[in-house]
């Protein structure tokens, strides 16, 4: 009986004293709380009750940051969304030379980046997200060489606006909108403008041109007309002295009228200047001839 005990005592044992490490992971052995040796990926042995493993994942892990406020050089504080990528390659230093990794290394990536964006405006900051990046990977490189991890990736995601300075830039957008719209109903109307003018200007030059063309037309109708009137008087015996004779009479009976008539015609100089012309005309003919 005793010795079914004995036996059951030692598989117990050999049960306690086997650990296994997963792949991707590395065990710190400790013997009374000091640390002994690494056991890599697969079966440890340990001694039960004087041992313990302690494992570790060396495989990079991705930690996402809790949205924190900043404040940037004119007054604004965006809300910063961040997150960093760290590997252990140390394993006896990442246990025993930092005491919680993970908050300390985002303690440092919040007050590199507080004080990294507190040198710059807001359009600035959220344009050189690359040199905030490059800021925290030095700062952190040099705070945790010596920690048994590197980070090896640490990167701004978004900057959050507040909610108010959202609401300002929709309005602003807004008007924008508004005054771009403005400006182009503006220059439609220009160029609606302009080119009325141009078309009433073109429709004066042609209007003008017509009744230049009237005028010439109406004064070769005369012409011609005087023409055949003198040319009839010849051929019916009288000669150019006489019909320059008449036609003067006629003119002056034509005025005696209208100055002791009761008509309301009134005579205007551009009719007299018309009757003179006439007579100039048929002396031109009667010249001619």
């Amino acid at each position: 009986m005793s010795g079914l005990v004995w036996i059951a005592i030692v598989v117990i044992l050999l049960l306690m004293s086997i650990r296994v490490v997963q792949q991707g992971s590395q065990g710190a052995i400790e013997r009374f709380g000091k640390f002994r040796r690494i056991a890599g990926p697969g079966i440890a042995l340990i001694i039960p009750f004087a041992e313990r493993l302690n494992r570790v994942s060396v495989r990079s892990r991705t930690v996402q940051m809790s949205p924190s406020p900043v404040l940037t050089a004119d007054n604004v504080s965006p809300i910063i969304d961040a997150y960093f990528v760290f590997r252990v390659h140390n394993v006896r230093d990442f246990l025993y030379e930092i005491q919680n990794p993970v908050e300390t290394v985002q303690a440092i990536m919040f007050s590199t980046i507080r004080r990294v964006v507190a040198e710059m405006h807001l359009s600035e900051a959220m344009a050189a997200r690359d040199k905030i990046d490059e800021e925290l990977r030095k700062e952190l490189d040099s705070k945790t060489a010596t920690w048994g991890f590197k980070v090896e990736q640490v990167a701004i995601r978004d900057f959050q606006l507040p909610p108010e300075m959202k609401t300002a830039m929709e309005q602003q957008k807004i008007a924008d909108a508004q005054r771009h719209a403005a400006i182009n109903t503006a220059e439609g109307q220009k160029q609606s403008a302009i080119l009325n003018a141009e078309g009433q200007r073109q429709a004066a030059i042609t209007e003008a041109e017509g009744q230049g063309q009237a005028i010439i037309t109406v004064a070769d109708a005369q012409a011609k007309a005087i023409k055949v009137v003198y040319e009839a008087y010849l051929k019916a015996g009288g000669t150019s002295e006489q019909l320059k004779a008449v036609l003067t009479v006629r003119s002056l009976e034509a005025l005696e009228r209208v100055a002791n008539g009761q008509a309301t015609k009134i005579l205007l100089p551009t009719e007299l200047t018309g009757i003179a012309s006439t007579l100039a005309a048929l002396t031109e003919v009667t010249k001619t001839a």
